[in-house]
């Protein structure tokens, strides 16, 4: 059987979880979703600029491609991980 110490301790935002922290939680999804959607609109903006005849579809994967990015170093941030 667990005491509360024990649980408060497994819920330290210390080991690299929220633990009691859902504003911390929140402002991550907040922002994850937030950087998906202003890399693929700037993909999309941007290829449509570039108007080839295939310009928005590949402006819109390179956004991906930046926001897979760019969402991995932000949840390594959030989460107190080192990017590699």
């Amino acid at each position: 059987m667990l005491n509360r110490s024990d649980n408060d301790n497994n819920r330290n935002a210390g080991n690299g979880n929220f633990g009691d922290h859902p504003w911390k939680a929140m402002g991550l999804i907040g922002s994850v979703g937030g950087t998906i959607g202003a890399c693929l609109g700037l993909g999309y903006w941007i290829g449509s600029k570039i108007n080839a005849e295939y310009g928005d579809i590949v402006g819109m994967a390179a956004g991906f491609v930046v926001a897979v990015f760019m969402t991995v170093l932000l949840i390594r941030t959030f989460t107190g991980g080192k990017a590699k």
